[in-house]
Formats: C-alpha cells, sequence, structure tokens
C-alpha cells in the first residue's frame, strides 16, 4: 500500500511540475507569437496548441509512463482538456455571477478545481494503465 501512495503522490508531483512548465511554454509561445505580429486571438489559439501538445507529451512520456496508443490516448486527452475547459467556464459564470466572487479569487477556485479533474481523468482515462 505505501508504494502506491509513494507512486500517486509522485504522479501529482510531476503533474504540477508539467504544469507549471506548459504555463512558461504556452505564455512563452504567446508572446513569442505577438512579438512576430501575429493577431492576438492567432496566438492565443496557437500556443494554446503548443502548450496542449507539450502536456501531453510529458504527461503520457513522463508523468504516467503510458506506452499506450498515443493517438488513441491523444484524443481522450484532448476530450479531457475539452470537459475541464467547459467546466471552468461553467465555475467561473456560477462564481462570478451568482456568488458575487471577485474574477481573480473565482479564476484561482475553478483552476484548483480543474486542476484535480484533469489530473483524475489523465490518470484513471487518458493513460489509464
Amino acid at each position: 500500500m505505501k508504494k502506491v501512495n509513494i507512486m500517486f503522490e509522485k504522479q501529482i508531483s510531476r503533474f504540477v511540475f508539467v504544469g507549471v512548465l506548459n504555463t512558461i511554454v504556452g505564455v512563452g509561445a504567446y508572446f513569442i507569437l505577438l512579438d512576430l505580429n501575429m493577431y492576438y486571438l492567432l496566438a492565443s489559439l496557437l500556443s494554446h496548441m503548443i502548450g496542449v501538445t507539450n502536456s501531453f507529451i510529458w504527461n503520457k512520456k513522463w508523468t504516467f509512463k503510458s506506452k499506450g496508443n498515443p493517438r488513441k490516448e491523444g484524443l481522450k486527452f484532448i476530450s479531457v482538456y475539452g470537459l475541464t475547459f467547459l467546466i471552468n467556464l461553467s465555475l467561473l459564470a456560477l462564481l462570478v455571477e451568482k456568488f458575487m466572487f471577485n474574477p481573480k479569487i473565482a479564476g484561482v477556485f475553478a483552476l484548483g478545481i480543474c486542476a484535480m479533474i484533469s489530473f483524475f481523468g489523465h490518470k484513471y482515462w487518458s493513460f489509464r494503465l
């Protein structure tokens, strides 16, 4: 049982590290694309795609050490991202519009909830061993 807990804790730590790395890559790509005079919405879309690809590779190879079919896992990975994005938007709207939270505080709260959903979605569905 202790070995399972250590592996679980290691995966969570790696997932958080990949999340931080992914943020740096995504924001960095966005800034670089803007510096290349790309339209900001296109830069946002492309940097998000770069970030998701970066996250997929690191989580597949390092966090969860999956040897499964990359195409199948990639589709599952993107669907988890899509679901957490919709949950994030819904939580933000609920917290800001109905409960009058400050949007920054609501964003941090929603991010925490979505990060947990994302971890378990990827662990038990995208990269299920």
